[in-house]
């Protein structure tokens, strides 16, 4: 969430940017949130950030594209031209949404999460310029590793994070 937050800081233009969010009832969305604010700040500690969890509870908060569309374009609306979509397909549906600005002339991006979105929803290429990723495969490589020269670390261990590939948007 940190470096998406950067990203989102550096890419804005209009200085407002949002976050469109799965449920506060999980502590890893939460995070990815509070990074992202934390991140945006150290660009610009004067930043606008929009952020909206889901209402809903457990059984919809991550399978509802509606919402998340709706509630992207509600930012955008407000001013934001960098939207963080952090949802499962809730956040899908933002992503898209912002793909439809884009498409349209506006000068939008968006920001996936958790894989390389690229990859997983194709109809954001328009906007998205990157994704936040939990590097959980090389964590779990780096811990059988570990393990096999007997190495294995006692209590939690935390492995890397990063972004994605910026794909089209690399020049900017």
């Amino acid at each position: 969430g940190y470096l998406a937050g950067v990203l989102a800081a550096n890419l804005t233009e209009t200085g407002t940017i949002a976050a469109v969010l799965g449920t506060d009832l999980v502590p890893p969305v939460v995070a990815f949130n509070e990074g992202y604010i934390a991140g945006a700040q150290s660009v610009n500690p004067d930043i606008n950030i929009i952020s909206t969890y889901h209402p809903g509870g457990m059984d919809i908060a991550f399978t509802d594209p509606e919402w998340g569309a709706a509630t992207s374009r509600q930012a955008l609306d407000q001013g934001a031209d960098v939207v963080f979509a952090a949802g499962g397909l809730t956040g899908n549906g933002g992503l898209q949404e912002v793909a439809v600005a884009a498409e349209s002339g506006d000068r939008v991006f968006c920001i996936g999460v958790d894989t390389d979105q690229w990859e997983t929803v194709p109809a954001a290429h328009p906007c998205l310029v990157s994704s936040a990723m939990k590097l959980i495969t090389p964590g779990v490589a780096d811990l059988i590793n570990a393990a096999a020269a007997d190495e294995f670390p006692s209590g939690n261990y935390f492995g890397g994070a990063g972004l994605a590939p910026f794909h089209d948007f690399e020049d900017q």
